[in-house]
């Protein structure tokens, strides 16, 4: 049998996906599984993993400016003449529903989403799971891998494992570039950054805001800060490195591996809702999630050792499971009200009795 995954767009999403994308080809090893990435830059991340034959790249948002590197990777896909297609949570959007059918995929799983079928053309799925309202999309996805295998993939939060991001290169590589930086051992990651793409910066909380908070944590721990953010998250790096008083070295953009192995260095880890915050909590680094208009519920950071900061006001959230692939905000709701109401005392009453448990 050959099966294609349809992994959503984000570094997130890939991540949270993963458990159920490992739980697939344990319950069916002998099965083809490949993996359309809707992003190069999780194709990049995925290609090398061993529970994947194939990994495809295909971005229909490209179309008009890559019309021929499109429609090769379309023949690509065609060709593979595929006998199920899983479309993860939370691909609704009706690109990523049509594309199965078009490639002539027989039995295509997805989601009942509470977003119009009509709009988002998730009706084209004709294996549909409903989606649970509270779930995290871990659970989630693991949920749709368990409706097409039919075997039961109950697990504990402690049994969940998610890919290697780094080797042993990457991490003498981490290691030498923060000697480099600081004699001191004990570092705090910030990513006071997300994606822009969508509306998404409304998850951004104001970077000096972000600057106060860390200079407490660092105090409380005795460290230096290390800042994460990509090229188009420069200026927000450079104000809340520069709105610091505790010792703030930024980075460099680098490769999401070698970032994910200077993450893994870190005592913890405070970032907004972001693919940076997961593949922080993903490898165990105590990992704090400052949460405005998305739902922690169903993406915030996962395992044992992370907390969510949120300010707590009528609305919000306002992207949650029940309104996937709908980025509008309610008439008259400003985004980013639950998070410009967060202030720098209320986030560190909720995050210094968690530094303290750290150890404990």
């Amino acid at each position: 049998m050959k099966i294609l995954c349809v992994c959503p767009i984000g570094i997130g999403n890939y991540l949270l996906c993963y458990p159920a994308f490992s739980a697939l080809k344990r319950s069916m090893p002998g099965a083809s599984v490949q993996m359309l990435a809707l992003r190069e830059g999780v194709a990049s991340l995925a290609r090398g993993d061993a529970l994947w034959e194939k990994v495809h790249a295909f971005d229909p948002t490209k179309l008009p400016k890559n019309m021929w590197g499109v429609i090769k990777s379309f023949f690509s896909l065609l060709g593979q003449k595929y006998d199920v297609c899983l479309n993860y949570f939370p691909s609704n959007t009706w690109q990523y529903n049509l594309l199965p059918l078009i490639l002539g995929i027989p039995r295509r799983y997805g989601f009942k989403y509470h977003v119009s079928p009509l709009s988002k053309l998730s009706f084209l799925c004709n294996k549909k799971l409903p989606v649970a309202p509270h779930l995290h999309d871990v659970r989630q996805n693991l949920a749709l891998t368990q409706y097409f295998v039919r075997k039961d993939l109950s697990m504990a939060d402690r049994e969940i494992r998610f890919p290697a991001l780094f080797d042993e290169q990457d991490r003498a590589w981490a290691r030498d570039h923060a000697a480099s930086l600081s004699m001191n051992k004990r570092f705090v990651g910030l990513h006071p950054g997300s994606s822009a793409e969508h509306g998404m910066a409304a998850k951004r909380w104001e970077p000096e805001k972000f600057a106060k908070l860390a200079d407490r944590t660092c105090a409380a721990l005795g460290a230096e800060a290390l800042v994460f953010g990509g090229p188009d998250e420069a200026d927000v790096v450079k104000k809340c490195a520069a709105s610091m008083g505790a010792q703030a070295h930024v980075v460099a953009p680098v490769s999401l591996q070698r970032t994910a192995a200077l993450m893994s260095l870190c005592y913890v880890c405070i970032c907004n809702d972001s693919g940076l915050m997961h593949i922080a909590a993903c490898q165990g680094t105590p990992t704090v999630g400052i949460f405005g208009p998305t739902d922690e519920k169903r993406n915030g950071p996962f395992g044992g050792h992370c907390l969510v900061i949120r300010k707590k006001i009528d609305g919000f959230p306002v992207w949650t499971a029940m309104n996937v692939g709908d980025r509008s905000f309610p008439k008259n709701t400003d985004p980013q009200a639950s998070l410009g109401a967060l202030s720098v005392e209320d986030a560190w009453e909720q995050l210094r009795p968690w530094l303290e448990g750290i150890d404990t």
